[in-house]
């Protein structure tokens, strides 16, 4: 009779070791070589736009096979996180994943729990206004210009709805990027390409869409102004304000779109 492998035995390419039911699995090669790979990238080490190894430096380094590395490479490939150029002499290429890929998954998430854009407007409600303050905290000149500059470009598309609602989506993404907090730039921006087309569509149907635009503009500069100055605490309270005053007339009809699945 042979005996039984240890537990611990390290992992082969041949595959996982798997073991009784409920018990971990040891990770293939290919998913330590991506693991490895990976928390070289996300720390800074391997940067956007760099090469990694050609393909038999990789397998010469990992001392492993070359379909082992592909199926490593394809992990990767499919979380963004690199470009694999077939035929290459450069070898793979660092990238980074796009925030659609955070969006699409957040969108897939709340139409499964039959989010509507009502339940995102009161989310936003609850974390805008004080990111805000912190905007208004810490903003630099530089900041200031990039909130004037989205402004402009408002201004400018006004009575194309569907330009104009990606412009102001856009225009509260920068604002929580300025408040430095990674946590919500992350959420704010999936939140912007979740419901910029649905925030296009409310606004060509509605009778009051020119004044609806030219009452978002102005708020938006008052609430520039406000940072500018550096008035946190007021700041902060003309959002909460402003955005009290906007729920009174978008969340009934809010209640009405469910979040939908992006697609592109």
């Amino acid at each position: 009779m042979t005996e039984a492998a240890a537990p611990d035995s390290p992992p082969t390419e041949r595959g996982t070791n798997r073991g009784k039911r409920g018990t971990p699995t040891i990770p293939k090669m290919a998913e330590l070589i991506a693991a490895e790979l990976r928390a070289k990238i996300l720390s800074g080490e391997l940067k956007p736009g760099e090469s990694l190894l050609s393909e038999a430096s990789l397998v010469e380094e990992y001392d492993v096979s070359r379909p082992t590395l592909r199926e490593a490479l394809r992990l990767l490939e499919a979380q963004e996180l690199v470009t694999v150029r077939r035929g290459s002499h450069r070898g793979p290429v660092v990238s980074l994943p796009d925030i659609s890929v955070a969006a699409r998954s957040v969108a897939i998430q709340l139409q499964l729990r039959r989010a509507t854009l009502a339940d995102v407007y009161r989310f936003r409600m609850i974390f805008e206004p004080p990111a805000v303050r912190m905007a208004a905290e810490s903003a630099t000149q530089q900041d200031i210009q990039a909130l004037r500059a989205v402004l402009e470009e408002e201004d400018v598309r006004r009575g194309d709805f569907s330009a104009f609602a990606a412009v102001s989506w856009r225009f509260h993404t920068v604002l929580i990027n300025l408040s430095a907090n990674p946590a919500m730039a992350v959420i704010a921006e999936s939140l912007q390409r979740i419901s910029e087309r649905h925030a296009a569509q409310s606004l060509a149907a509605a009778d009051d869409r020119d004044k609806q635009q030219k009452r978002a503009l102005r708020a938006h500069r008052k609430l520039v102004d406000l940072i500018e100055a550096g008035a946190g605490a007021e700041a902060e309270q003309f959002w909460r304000t402003h955005m009290a005053a906007v729920a009174k007339v978008v969340l009934e009809k809010a209640e009405g779109y469910v979040i939908t699945e992006l697609t592109d």
